[in-house]
């Protein structure tokens, strides 16, 4: 969408001088006001419109800032243009990825490294006191207001995956490499997930290179737990019910049709009977919800059914391999 030269808005309120930069749901312009006055325009794709109005939303909330002070963009204004959502903003300088770029990625020292943390450090307390979750931080994303005139001024920009911490439950966040391991993982979010990507950037401009892999979740939660270790108990504990759901996925999927898991068998398994969740299936809420629907979830014995790639606890509390020839 190639709109250089072209005047946008009722009264040719901004001309288009140049493409910023385009991205999945947007393309940003340099553009210029009649007043004189250059500011950046996000044009949201026509079929992201429902996107774009809830992006509005969000900065009208950003309004409760002052943005020179909480190191936020600054939103000017909202319009419509050929049924494009169109977002107008006050222009600022390079990314700190476009700087990377251009130092060919040398990394910044340790003290400039610090004037960039604060500022943002600043940033997520000021989102965090007005309830809204950034979700998106990353280098394109922190943005430097003036090089030459304010050196290592920045700014935090594009709200467009923004959250309110409140209502937040959205795994279709951040950028892989910059995820944060509660959204690989599926567990409850809340504004701790901006402190993680944030933790990413910084070692980016330590280091001049990623920290986790870019191409793929799994990759990326593999190098987290070489580097930082397992997560601990209490964590690994809320993706019991997950861990159980796929173990029995894996046996009913089984390309051997000999080998895959039998009714009888899958009605023992641990995802049915609920064994493994700490406070039982009594008192689960999954059981009231099944019983809500007609279906009765009665347990079975649990010993009887086990496959012989499941673990169970005995009586005692003791955890064994029990064979399926042997028990059922």
């Amino acid at each position: 969408m190639d709109r250089t030269g072209q005047d946008v808005k009722t009264g040719r309120l901004y001309q288009i001088l140049k493409s910023l930069g385009k991205g999945s749901f947007a393309t940003v312009a340099k553009c210029k006001k009649l007043t004189t006055e250059e500011v950046a325009v996000k044009f949201i794709r026509d079929d992201m419109s429902f996107a774009g109005r809830r992006e509005i939303q969000m900065y009208k909330k950003l309004k409760e800032l002052d943005p020179d002070k909480c190191n936020v963009v600054r939103f000017i204004e909202h319009f419509t243009v050929n049924n494009h959502v169109c977002l107008a903003f006050e222009l600022l300088g390079d990314s700190i990825h476009d700087v990377m770029i251009k130092r060919n990625f040398k990394p910044f020292r340790v003290s400039e490294i610090r004037v960039v943390a604060q500022q943002l450090l600043v940033s997520l307390n000021a989102l965090k006191s007005i309830g809204l979750v950034h979700a998106d931080i990353k280098p394109d994303n922190i943005m430097l207001v003036n090089h030459k005139a304010q050196p290592l001024k920045v700014k935090l920009i594009d709200f467009g995956m923004a959250h309110m911490s409140s209502n937040f439950n959205n795994y279709k966040i951040q950028a892989i490499g910059y995820r944060a391991p509660e959204v690989i993982l599926g567990l409850p979010l809340n504004e701790a997930v901006d402190m993680w990507t944030l933790g990413t950037v910084l070692a980016f401009m330590y280091t001049g290179k990623h920290l986790y892999p870019t191409h793929s979740n799994y990759e990326a939660i593999r190098v987290m737990v070489q580097m930082q270790g397992q997560p601990e108990e209490r964590v690994l504990d809320s993706l019991k019910d997950t861990l159980a759901f796929i173990s029995l996925l894996k046996r009913m999927l089984h390309m051997d049709p000999t080998k895959r898991i039998t009714p009888t068998q899958a009605l023992g398994h641990r995802f049915i009977t609920m064994k493994h969740l700490s406070h039982g299936a009594s008192n689960s809420a999954n059981i009231s919800a099944a019983q809500t629907t007609g279906c009765q979830m009665n347990e079975a014995p649990v010993e009887r059914y086990v496959t012989s790639t499941e673990t169970v606890s005995s009586s005692d509390g003791r955890k064994e391999f029990v064979s399926v020839e042997s028990k059922v």
